[in-house]
């Protein structure tokens, strides 16, 4: 695992983008699994950016989802689906041929929906970099606690404490108690793990994740076991990282150990 430590959370951001910017350069049919929330948001926005100044040509680009609120229709603004097309899709040259996300509300039964979906995901070929947030209690996507390391995409009970956290996005709205999510083995199938966390509020949870025993209980713990995961923190989430000061001097050699981006 790469650990990498940035002095603002606006480089975490650029320095996310970039990585992501030269592997759609070395790979122009790159497949991207994208994360929602507010973490990932400004990496968007330098994509975004990349874009308007550099022309990344994103026409080639595959992308997919990690999560969905459960019955929550794609017309809605909380859906993620909408969140998607608000911060990324509509100002860059996206394949809409090319967009993949997980909906809330499916034909049929969820079960044969989220079977489904992983069929697409092996049929495109696999992801090849998969964006990541990280909960306060150790969330991967909407795996809670006690996910199977080796979970497929399913319909998740969503805890407390996530439901407590995304009750600042829903507002007076009710915040849904049940989403659908790629699990720890689908994340885990795909060729480079890409994880943010800023903000002294994540520093337990990426101790944990990071340093910390490999356990069920911290789900985005299973990232210790991917041979190409890097993790791009602040100086505040990466507080309570006992070898910080390790991870500082990867940090200025970025470029070394990643010559060619991520994948």
């Amino acid at each position: 695992m790469l650990v990498a430590i940035t002095e603002t959370i606006e480089q975490g951001h650029r320095t996310a983008a970039s990585l992501l910017g030269q592997s759609i350069k070395k790979n122009p049919t790159l497949r991207i699994g994208l994360a929602a929330g507010n973490t990932p948001i400004g990496v968007y926005q330098s994509l975004i950016d990349l874009h308007r100044s550099t022309h990344l040509d994103f026409s080639g680009v595959e992308f997919f989802s990690l999560d969905e609120f459960l019955g929550l229709p794609s017309t809605s603004s909380k859906s993620y689906d909408a969140f998607f097309h608000q911060h990324l899709f509509r100002h860059i040259n996206a394949n809409l041929d090319n967009i993949h996300l997980l909906k809330g509300e499916s034909p049929g039964d969820m079960v044969s929906y989220c079977h489904s979906y992983e069929r697409l995901i092996h049929d495109r070929g696999g992801i090849d970099v998969q964006l990541l947030g990280i909960g306060i209690n150790g969330h991967l996507a909407f795996n809670e606690p006690m996910s199977s390391f080796r979970s497929r995409t399913r319909v998740s009970l969503l805890s407390a404490e996530t439901r407590e956290t995304l009750s600042r996005t829903f507002n007076e709205t009710v915040v849904p108690e049940w989403a659908v999510t790629m699990g720890l083995g689908t994340i885990a199938e795909a060729r480079a793990l890409l994880m943010l966390a800023f903000g002294k509020e994540k520093a337990k949870a990426i101790a944990q994740a990071v340093e910390g025993p490999l356990t069920a209980a911290i789900p985005a713990s299973s990232i210790q076991l991917h041979p190409n995961a890097v993790v791009i923190l602040d100086q505040e989430a990466a507080g309570d990282l006992k070898f910080k000061k390790y991870y500082q001097q990867q940090s200025s050699h970025l470029a070394m150990l990643l010559p060619g981006g991520l994948a």
